[in-house]
């Protein structure tokens, strides 16, 4: 590159300068388009193994209570239901 004083005295920064305003832009695009990629990829591998666990917990059979789970004593259901329908009301005709 020549100024109008003459010649670059460093022609070599002259010519690294060109080439990095030239070539940059264009290197920062594909740094920043691989990027943008990998974390897409990143992103879906994380749905996909959420959608994994979704769908086999989903699938997975859920075992029985044992007895001595609240809930799980009919008779004692029974009971209690039968008192809380009973007819308490007493009328004399």
């Amino acid at each position: 590159m020549h100024s109008a004083a003459g010649p670059s005295p460093h022609p070599v920064a002259d010519w690294l300068l060109d080439m990095a305003l030239i070539v940059g832009p264009y290197l920062a695009v594909c740094l920043l388009a691989y990027l943008l990629r990998e974390i897409y990829r990143g992103i879906r591998d994380l749905l996909h193994q959420a959608n994994r666990q979704v769908d086999d917990a989903l699938t997975t059979p859920v075992p029985a209570a044992a007895d001595n789970q609240p809930g799980t004593d009919t008779d004692l259901l029974d009971a209690i239901t039968a008192a809380w329908n009973a007819d308490t009301r007493k009328e004399t005709p």
